[in-house]
């Protein structure tokens, strides 16, 4: 039972029920600033969840859009 509590990401528990957001960029926006194609959906993605927040500016938002296309495989 512990491995799984341990295992689950409580960030994305945190956010189950929450309606995402349109993402706040779009693939020709990302694709400008140097995101891999094939990495441009799960960004989006995570841009999106992020923007639910409604904290977070649109320059930050594309700062962190690069540092989420590096950590993706």
């Amino acid at each position: 039972m512990a491995k799984l509590i341990w295992s689950l990401d409580p960030l994305a528990v945190s956010r189950l029920g929450r309606a995402s957001k349109k993402p706040p960029f779009t693939k020709k926006e990302l694709a400008r600033i140097g995101i891999p194609a094939h990495k441009i959906p799960r960004v989006q993605e995570e841009l999106a969840r992020l923007a639910a927040d409604d904290t977070l500016t649109r320059a930050e938002l594309g700062m962190l859009a690069e540092e989420i296309s590096h950590l993706l495989l």
